[in-house]
């Protein structure tokens, strides 16, 4: 992965909106790309509410320096044995970039407080759509003939090779960099949608646990007041148990299923008494 233009949030402002033109779709600026870069631009915008712009600045020196030492060590070991695949995997896959942040402690940077590594990526993916943008006006000019930048009419047919491979390289580079934005965008939907089904498989969880347990109570307060109430809480609670060994069994995890039935039995006196 490329390292991003230190100036480029001086150039091109982070926070503003993009327009995408949806109401007039022909004076869409960017044309066929206009989706895309909107969708980019505001994913990223979004997982960066509240944060300044001496803090993306930061975000972008620190992940540029993060770039460069990781790139040199992978070289290292490129060249004592490990393979180019490797290499290249490193470079292009945002889980291996992951894992570089996450050997920093990024809480304690004051630069970028409480930063996480979904807030790095948006800062990447932003610079990357940036980037893309730029070089795609780049080319629309060149197509329109407002700059010689790529000019098709200057030169001899050599210079005109040039040029055309110029272009084209220009063409891979834009896309290049939309596709590494569109990775890093789906990378933070993936670790959000991670957080959200380990939040709600919690909640089911816990929400079972509980209805499991409010159900084996209402039964065995309910055999209680039937059966056992002439009977002290401790002895009461033996008899429950021994009565329903299995279901106690398969829903208190306790080493002591007795006790706990004991405790279950003086609250529901206390409030049987309240209701008298």
């Amino acid at each position: 992965m490329s390292l991003l233009d230190s100036e480029l949030f001086d150039r091109r402002d982070p926070f503003e909106p993009y327009d995408m033109c949806l109401e007039e779709p022909l004076k869409a600026r960017h044309k066929d790309f206009t989706m895309a870069f909107g969708y980019l631009i505001e994913s990223c915008q979004e997982q960066l509410q509240g944060r300044s712009l001496a803090e993306l600045q930061f975000a972008i020196e620190f992940s540029n320096w993060l770039m460069t030492n990781a790139e040199q060590r992978f070289r290292h070991e490129l060249i004592f044995g490990q393979s180019r695949e490797k290499t290249v995997v490193f470079l292009t896959d945002p889980r291996k970039i992951l894992a570089l942040f996450e050997d920093y402690d990024l809480n304690d940077q004051a630069e970028f407080p409480n930063a996480t590594p979904e807030d790095y990526f948006a800062v990447l993916a932003l610079g990357k759509c940036f980037e893309a943008i730029e070089t795609h006006e780049r080319l629309t000019a060149y197509g329109r003939g407002e700059t010689q930048y790529m000019d098709r009419s200057w030169g001899d047919n050599s210079e005109f090779d040039v040029q055309d491979s110029l272009y084209h390289t220009a063409i891979s580079a834009r896309d290049s960099l939309l596709s590494e934005a569109r990775d890093l965008i789906a990378f933070i939907d993936g670790i959000h949608f991670s957080q959200l089904r380990a939040k709600n498989s919690g909640k089911r969880g816990a929400k079972a646990k509980n209805s499991a347990f409010a159900t084996l109570n209402t039964k065995l307060m309910a055999v209680y007041d039937e059966r056992y109430q002439h009977l002290t809480n401790r002895h009461a609670a033996s008899r429950l148990y021994d009565d329903f060994i299995n279901e106690v069994d398969h829903v208190l995890r306790t080493d002591d299923p007795a006790h706990r039935i004991s405790i279950w039995i003086g609250i529901h006196k206390k409030k049987l008494l309240r209701t008298l």
